[in-house]
């Protein structure tokens, strides 16, 4: 699942159900903390009040402390570059990072399988970088290879998954207690537009252990505003996925008219299904909400069609403050700044998007800011 790094494309969704195993396993630790707006505290008005938070886009980086020296410098820094666009787009955004603090950044082509992701962190080992990153995918699948460089002591970032920090996993950004926020986002967006009568349906797949994290946040924060407001879910195979899935989803829906909101996993589980909503003579009557956002499904959005809000990526802010992360540690600086769970948060709708033909920032001078606290130009 991209959510927020790696778009699952028909071309890994024949091994998506190998990821689950390790991936089903892991649990969150910590919560989200007062800079991420997304919970109410128990009545409308706050769930309206959170809303309008999240629709304002965010203009903090939510860091303030700054480094107390110059940058550390002469690092190498590996990165494991998995082989869907989603994950080449990241590349971009921490080479920028890398090269404003003068460090070198190595590119290693993931692949998008279980086997070419082992031998890429296989080759992570045997290049000994000062540290490693990844996205995406399961420890499970390199687990010995996460062991080995802890041996060598090796920092390793995982971005984008469902596993917790620790054990050889020395920071990991945008995991369970973030996904749980993104669900609660998107729960109270929902009943700040129809209150009580929400009648929803999650559709889930247990291939992606992240969109479980979602759809927990969504269900316990709809429910805690909401008594009696339905909550279905809906599983479906991650094999669907740019296939056959708009036309489950709008088979659900047309053999359960009450629901009036879908929560549909995450962006690329959208596509298509605006057409197919309105083929089964389902304009209007459902609301979908979702995560992240490409070019398509913000154009849904502006175009009012079906799609009516995305919990949005911030893919470059992540990339740079994992920089920010071992800035601090190799300078045996306090890394909380870094890992506090407070990434920038914007609710994305018709009214809001900024485009529909490119990906976007959440926080527009993101860049200059993170310079700042790093004392560079």
């Amino acid at each position: 699942m991209r959510r927020r790094g790696l778009r699952t494309s028909a071309l890994v969704s024949a091994v998506a159900v190998l990821l689950v195993v390790a991936g089903c396993g892991s649990s969150s630790k910590g919560s989200k903390t007062s800079n991420n707006p997304s919970t109410s505290s128990g009545s409308l008005a706050d769930v309206k009040a959170a809303v309008d938070k999240a629709l304002k886009r965010p203009t903090s980086i939510n860091i303030t402390t700054k480094l107390k020296g110059k940058p550390v410098s002469g690092k190498t820094i590996d990165w494991v570059q998995c082989g869907v666009p989603a994950c080449v787009a990241l590349t971009a955004p921490l080479k920028e990072a890398t090269d404003a603090v003068g460090w070198k950044l190595n590119v290693i082509d993931g692949g998008v399988t279980p086997e070419t992701i082992k031998n890429a962190w296989g080759k992570a080992v045997s290049d000994k970088p000062d540290a490693v990153m990844g996205s995406g995918f399961s420890r499970a699948l390199f687990n010995p290879e996460i062991a080995k460089l802890k041996s060598m002591n090796i920092p390793v970032i995982d971005l984008t998954t469902a596993d917790s920090p620790g054990d050889g996993l020395t920071a990991v950004f945008d995991y369970g207690p973030d996904y749980l926020a993104s669900g609660q986002r998107l729960a109270d967006y929902a009943l700040s537009q129809d209150g009580t009568n929400v009648n929803a349906v999650m559709v889930l797949s247990s291939a992606f252990a992240n969109l479980g994290f979602v759809g927990n946040g969504f269900k316990a924060e709809l429910q805690k505003n909401c008594s009696k407001c339905p909550v279905a879910s809906f599983e479906v195979p991650a094999t669907s996925i740019g296939k056959d899935l708009p036309t489950r989803i709008t088979a659900y829906l047309t053999a359960h008219p009450k629901v009036n909101w879908a929560y549909v996993g995450y962006d690329d589980m959208v596509l298509g299904l605006p057409a197919a909503m309105a083929a089964a003579g389902l304009t209007g009557k459902v609301k979908v909400v979702t995560i992240d956002n490409e070019p398509a499904t913000q154009a849904y959005m502006k175009n009012k069609q079906a799609l009516v809000a995305s919990d949005g990526f911030p893919g470059p802010e992540i990339m740079w403050r994992s920089v920010d992360f071992l800035l601090r540690y190799f300078a045996k600086e306090d890394t909380a700044p870094s890992t506090a769970h407070n990434l920038p948060v914007w609710l994305l709708t018709g009214d809001n998007v900024p485009s529909t033909t490119s990906g976007f920032p959440l926080v527009e001078d993101y860049q200059k800011q993170y310079k700042a606290l790093w004392g560079v130009s």
